[in-house]
């Protein structure tokens, strides 16, 4: 974990939970895995505060435990989760996202489940904070477990990836008789697990909520949003069930509209619609970004019954089917989004998922050499994007312009990280006059110091907007007086201004910060 990782987590811990939680948690992302001895050395707190500290730390799924068999005793190692805490910098797309897809109503419900971490329908039945009736709540609750957007809590989302593969590969040695393996037989035996794990997936698991049924299709789509409550009045989710929020699948979402504003930005708006609705019509198959390289083949009949009729596609009066128009068009496009999977009348067509994470990564990066280096430079990138490996004399010539300004782009980005140099020796004594030295670009190499960039980046945003709320802490305190709430004391014309301009400055770093999370977003998990 390095030191930018480590500065991000800190500050996210301290602003959404104070510093004894954030005293804790520093000192297992520091330590690693470590037990609750360890943990009162480390941080000379009593153990009563350490453990409150890991109760709240466990309920928003950021620490992870274990018991360990030491002698003849059990030992509770805890584990903290890095993802987690820095997914907690996302909760704005989140709920963006919902509001957008779901309405206001879910939202509301999972801006409770993010406030709490785990939270059971009982427990959100009885709060205020939602402001919706029994049947908006019943409907909308039960609309997002069904989408997956939250999921049942179960006993393994408390144990770290490394306590469940221990307890796999434990398991399976104990089937093969308990004796010890040989390296070959162990690399062998976490090979098979880890394809085990990418076949094997539960999406049948109970959910909490009972099934409503359905008799005939038509009802489908006149009782989706009615009451699920029963005739006498029982709640159809078992209240006693925690829920958390399910990210992965909050991913798929923000991944699929970035995928179809990109089919908008190379075609028109019609285009990222039929992008949009080819990936939604396989949505509820998708389950993470990661590890999944095409979406399922869908027919262009069945894609064209689910367009909105009130969407115009049609680029002119002449297109016959510009749904089949719009589809070819992406299929033959350079960025390869659409691939036709099958030919005739009714053709399938599937999305390139593992191509868009790739051309939404490349302009990201391509964005940064404009905003960094210029328009001369984004040229260059561009190039040596699609045409490989090029020497500086083949560089300036495609980009018109001449090699001693092309040779000071290409050390800048290289300085940077986005481009990178390759040396071809003629003889074996790598001599400098007689090797060729080739750039190019690897998106790949690029992302991991994109990333490393980015946290330092969302540090400083971080550090910068603590010391702007610093310096006026004594306007603050005075604002929550309550004479000054109540009206009866007034601030100065001075103060007024300073208020002004605290909110604007914090205000803006707050959307700098939401971007650089929407950044790492892209880097990292598509």
């Amino acid at each position: 974990m390095s030191h930018a990782q480590t500065r991000i987590c800190r500050s996210i811990l301290a602003e959404h939970f104070g510093p004894l939680v954030e005293k804790v948690c520093t000192v297992l992302l520091q330590r690693g895995r470590s037990n609750m001895s360890v943990l009162v050395r480390a941080t000379d707190m009593p153990p009563r505060q350490i453990r409150e500290s890991l109760f709240v730390l466990i309920q928003h799924n950021i620490v992870t435990y274990a018991e360990v068999p030491e002698g003849t005793r059990m030992v509770v190692y805890y584990q903290a989760d890095v993802r987690n805490i820095i997914l907690r910098d996302r909760f704005p797309l989140y709920i963006r996202t919902v509001q957008a897809r779901f309405g206001e109503e879910s939202e509301r419900i999972l801006r409770e489940v993010l406030r709490h971490g785990r939270i059971s329908y009982l427990f959100l039945s009885q709060s205020k904070a939602t402001k919706l009736s029994r049947e908006q709540l019943i409907n909308w609750f039960v609309r997002l477990v069904d989408e997956k957007v939250l999921v049942e809590c179960t006993h393994d989302d408390s144990l770290s990836i490394d306590d469940k593969r221990m307890q796999e590969e434990a398991t399976e040695v104990a089937k093969r008789g308990g004796l010890p393996l040989t390296a070959t037989e162990m690399t062998k035996l976490r090979r098979d697990l880890a394809q085990k794990r990418e076949v094997l997936y539960d999406d049948t698991q109970d959910t909490g909520t009972k099934r409503k049924i359905v008799r005939d299709l038509e009802e489908v789509a006149h009782t989706k949003f009615q009451k699920f409550a029963n005739d006498d009045g029982e709640e159809p989710i078992d209240g006693t069930k925690y829920y958390r929020t399910n990210y992965d699948r909050l991913h798929v979402y923000l991944r699929n509209e970035e995928v179809a504003k990109v089919a908008e930005q190379r075609i028109n708006k019609g285009a990222g619609e039929v992008v949009r609705k080819l990936l939604a019509s396989c949505e509820h198959k998708m389950r993470r970004c990661k590890g999944e390289w095409k979406s399922d083949a869908v027919s262009q009949i069945m894609l064209a019954s689910t367009l909105d009729p009130q969407i115009p596609l049609a680029v002119d009066d002449s297109s016959a089917n510009p749904v089949v128009d719009y589809l070819e068009a992406l299929a033959q496009d350079d960025t390869r989004l659409v691939s036709k999977e099958s030919e005739g009348g009714g053709g399938q067509y599937a999305v390139n998922l593992k191509r868009a994470g790739e051309e939404l990564k490349a302009r990201l990066m391509e964005s940064i050499v404009q905003e960094k280096f210029g328009d001369a430079a984004r040229r260059i990138w561009r190039i040596l994007l699609m045409m490989n490996k090029l020497n500086e004399m083949q560089i300036a010539k495609f980009a018109l312009i001449p090699v001693k300004e092309a040779r000071h782009y290409l050390y800048a980005m290289l300085n940077s990280g986005l481009a990178f140099i390759q040396d071809v020796p003629k003889t074996l004594d790598h001599s400098a006059a007689r090797t060729f030295f080739l750039w190019y670009v690897s998106v790949p190499r690029s992302t991991t110091i994109m990333i490393e960039s980015a946290y330092r980046t969302l540090g400083n945003l971080k550090q910068r907007r603590t010391k702007e709320v610093a310096a006026r802490a004594r306007l603050i305190d005075k604002m929550q007086r309550l004479d000054v709430i109540s009206g009866e004391a007034r601030l100065s014309e001075g103060e007024l201004k300073a208020v002004a301009q605290l909110n604007q400055v914090v205000g803006q770093l707050i959307c700098t910060e939401v971007r650089m999370s929407q950044f790492l977003m892209i880097l990292q998990e598509f």
